[in-house]
């Protein structure tokens, strides 16, 4: 792996608006601009929309060095247009498309959920290791956040008391990154630890849910067990 000197933040997640994906992503992207990295951002679900889109896509793809795929977990995988997007840049690299200095490029990824373990990401990291090596990318490393709920979106700068585990693991890919180091184990370790106790997160999570119930008059509905 080489210094990059172009970064490429491809943000997974189908939301129109703010994400948790993009706010992490974007984060390690700040910091590798701080370390002298370009950098570009596309939404996935924007990007497979047209031909116009697609096109786009491929030119910031081949422009890269660094690719940063940022995305929510879907039923134990990556969203619809996530996949899409993965497939399309695998097929260029097989139809030779853009096949100048492909193997000097790296694949990132930042893979976030509402569960508070880490080991339902498993199945989509794989699926990303496999396109890598598909795609003729140099896997350079995953990160895992569990309990993503948590950031809601927000810019995570501003959250850094809460997320200084996930905060410290993105310092630490940023300066292997930008020197042409693959993302530590140590960022690893620190991006898997949830931002609060899993007890409190899963008490929090259905406080919220029977609060959503109770607004719309359907608390009730809770208690339903239709196959006992």
């Amino acid at each position: 792996m080489k210094a990059p000197k172009q970064a490429l933040l491809l943000v997974g997640s189908p939301k129109p608006g703010e994400s948790t994906s993009e706010s992490l992503g974007a984060y390690l992207l700040d910091e590798l601009e701080k370390r002298g990295v370009k950098s570009q951002t596309l939404h996935v679900a924007k990007a497979v929309r047209s031909d116009e889109s697609v096109a786009e896509l491929r030119a910031a793809v081949a422009a890269a060095d660094l690719v940063v795929f940022s995305f929510p977990l879907y039923v134990d995988s990556l969203p619809a247009p996530a996949i899409r997007v993965l497939e399309l840049i695998a097929a260029d690299h097989a139809a030779g498309v853009g096949a100048d200095g492909a193997g000097d490029r790296a694949f990132v990824t930042i893979c976030q959920s509402g569960f508070p373990e880490v080991d339902h990401n498993e199945v989509a990291m794989e699926i990303c290791r496999n396109f890598a090596r598909a795609a003729g990318f140099e896997w350079a490393g995953g990160l895992i956040l569990p309990a993503g709920g948590m950031l809601g979106g927000q810019p995570l700068a501003k959250m850094k008391g809460m997320m200084r585990t996930a905060v410290k693991a993105l310092d630490l890919s940023a300066e292997a990154l930008a020197a042409g180091q693959p993302v530590p184990d140590e960022a690893i370790r620190l991006m898997a630890k949830p931002p609060i106790p899993k007890f409190g997160y899963r008490f929090m999570a259905n406080w919220g849910w029977r609060s959503q119930f109770k607004k719309r008059g359907q608390a009730e509905s809770l208690k339903v067990q239709p196959y006992a």
